[in-house]
C-alpha cells in the first residue's frame, strides 16, 4: 500500500471515521486492489448513496500499516 494512503488511513483510524475514495488522488489509488484487501480483512469498503466509495482500516489493518 501507498505510504501516503497509508497516513490518510490510519489518521482516520484513529479518528474513527471513513474516507472518501473521491477524495484520494490517482497516485494513492494506483495498482491498489480494493477487493483483496478487503478480503484479507485489512479494509473496509461500505458504497455510500451521496458519497460514494468509503474506506476504513480494520483493526489487522491499521497494525499492519503501522509496523
Amino acid at each position: 500500500m501507498n505510504e501516503s494512503l497509508s497516513r490518510v488511513l490510519i489518521g482516520a483510524k484513529e479518528l474513527n471515521k471513513w474516507v472518501a475514495v473521491k477524495h484520494l488522488t490517482n497516485k494513492q489509488l494506483r495498482g491498489l486492489n480494493l477487493i483483496e484487501l478487503e478480503d484479507t480483512g485489512l479494509l473496509l469498503v461500505h458504497r455510500h448513496a451521496e458519497e460514494g466509495m468509503l474506506m476504513k482500516l480494520t483493526l489487522k489493518g491499521y497494525l499492519y500499516c503501522k509496523n
